[in-house]
C-alpha cells in the first residue's frame, strides 16, 4: 500500500514539474509587419481553392483546363473554366459555400 502511495506522490511531482516547464517555456516572438508597399498573401503558392483576404480564389496547377462548379450560400451557383496556370476570382469568401471540380472545359 505504501508503494502505491509513494508512486502516486512521485507521479504527481513529475506531472507538476512538467506542467510548470511547459507554462514557462520560451517567450513568443513579436509578429513582424511587412515593409510599406509589400502585400503578403495568406496563400504563398496555392493550388485549388484558397482565401486571399476577403476574396475566394481558385488556381489551376494542372496542365489542362478545369471546369469548376461553385455553390454560394445565397444561391446563384456558377461554372468557371480555369485555364492551366491561371487563377480565377470566385467572389467574396464569406458568400462561397463549396467548389467542385467537374472535369475539363
Amino acid at each position: 500500500m505504501n508503494a502505491r502511495r509513494g508512486l502516486a506522490t512521485v507521479l504527481t511531482a513529475t506531472i507538476t514539474t512538467a506542467g510548470a516547464a511547459l507554462l514557462t517555456g520560451q517567450p513568443a516572438h513579436a509578429a513582424q509587419t511587412p515593409p510599406d508597399g509589400v502585400r503578403i498573401s495568406m496563400a504563398a503558392n496555392p493550388c485549388g481553392t484558397y482565401r486571399d483576404g476577403s476574396a475566394a480564389m481558385y488556381k489551376n496547377c494542372t496542365t489542362a483546363n478545369e471546369r469548376i462548379f461553385v455553390t454560394y450560400l445565397l444561391g446563384g451557383n456558377r461554372y468557371y473554366c480555369v485555364t492551366p496556370g491561371s487563377t480565377a476570382y470566385l467572389g467574396d469568401w464569406s458568400l462561397m459555400f463549396r467548389v467542385y471540380n467537374r472535369g475539363t472545359c
